[in-house]
C-alpha cells in the first residue's frame, strides 16, 4: 500500500494507481470521513444546481402527498431498477383492474 505525505499546507497527493483505478481526476471533488483511526475518501459527482420550479395546485398537491407518505412511514425501498419493476410487475397481476 503506498503512502502519501502531508505537506506543509495539509495538501496530498493520490497515487496515480488509486486515481486510476476510481477515475480520479484533477478537479473532481472527494468526501472525507473518519472511521475510527482511518481517513476514508469517498468521490464524489456534484449536480448543477437547477433554477426553481413552480408548481401547479395539483403538482403542489401531490408533492405533499407523497412527503406525508414518506413522514407516515408508506414507502417501500428496492436495492435495483430490477426488484422495482418486478414488484410493479407482480402488484400489476394481482391487481388487474389498476390503470
Amino acid at each position: 500500500m503506498p503512502l502519501v505525505k502531508v505537506k506543509t499546507k495539509a495538501q496530498i497527493t493520490l497515487p496515480l494507481k488509486v486515481r486510476r483505478a476510481l477515475g480520479i481526476e484533477g478537479g473532481d471533488y472527494l468526501q472525507v470521513e473518519v472511521q475510527g483511526n482511518n481517513i476514508v475518501l469517498v468521490p464524489q459527482a456534484l449536480v448543477t444546481k437547477l433554477p426553481p420550479v413552480t408548481l401547479s395546485e395539483e403538482g403542489q398537491r401531490m408533492l405533499e402527498e407523497a412527503l406525508e407518505d414518506v413522514r407516515e412511514g408508506r414507502i417501500k425501498e428496492h436495492d435495483s431498477v430490477e426488484s422495482l419493476i418486478a414488484e410493479l410487475h407482480d402488484e400489476a397481476h394481482q391487481n388487474p383492474a389498476l390503470p
